[in-house]
């Protein structure tokens, strides 16, 4: 069954507490994490988007799209997978747009933006106790932002993407104080980094490379169930 972490009783103190943490930011709404509870699987994305925000679902939008496609050539559909994200909250700037005339009311334009660390940080909670929650095997971050999150920034997509990393993620140390930082759990994860699904939309010459890393992906996944 499909199911969002909103359906857990401590959801809504978490949320609470996220949106707390997160004022003052240039953030608008917020979206819960979507899928199988408990699942051997569980992918993390950057952040939600205009189109994740109105509809309430994560990856909805054009890379909702090619997600689909990850997802196909996995063998896999959203309902055995979890969902989730390093930010909650839509991420945005506001742009006044030229050409207003004199004495009209400036039109603002509004645009998705990369989230900053502290923004990360901000809904840090949400996502440890997801993970918690969900007990997956295997961790796919989808971009730096969600790599970084998951390991720190000692490392990019472009140097990890399609190679398993055996070991620890990052959580925050003291949940209840605003100013803790993060610390290494203790449990070990199988973490397999693959871009995110939005860059292929950018730059089609990294098709063939996903498509690669895909395969390798679910020759593990595969691997791993007849272990």
């Amino acid at each position: 069954m499909e199911v969002t972490f909103g359906s857990a009783p401590v959801a809504e103190t978490i949320i609470q507490e996220c949106l707390h943490r997160a004022e003052g930011y240039d953030l608008e709404g917020f979206l819960l994490g979507q899928g199988a509870i408990p699942a051997k699987i569980m992918f993390v994305g950057e952040a939600p988007g205009a189109t994740e925000i109105v509809e309430g679902r994560p990856f909805t939008g054009q890379a909702g799209k090619v997600l689909e496609e990850y997802l196909e050539k996995l063998g896999l559909t959203r309902q055995e997978i979890y969902i989730s994200s390093a930010v909650r909250s839509r991420p945005f700037k506001d742009k006044v747009v030229a050409g207003t005339p004199a004495g009209v009311v400036p039109r603002i334009s509004r645009s998705n933006r990369t989230p900053t660390k502290n923004e990360v940080l901000a809904h840090a909670p949400i996502l440890d106790a997801e993970i918690e929650l969900v007990q997956p095997q295997v961790i796919v971050p989808m971009g730096n932002i969600g790599l970084h999150r998951l390991i720190g920034s000692h490392e990019t997509i472009s140097s990890l993407h399609g190679k398993v990393i055996e070991g620890p993620i990052l959580h925050l140390e003291d949940p209840d104080d605003p100013r803790s930082a993060y610390t290494f759990g203790e449990r070990i994860y199988s973490i397999f980094p693959l871009y995110h699904p939005a860059a292929v939309i950018y730059n089609r010459s990294l098709e063939s490379v996903i498509e690669q890393d895909l395969a390798a992906l679910k020759h593990f996944l595969e691997a791993k169930n007849n272990s």
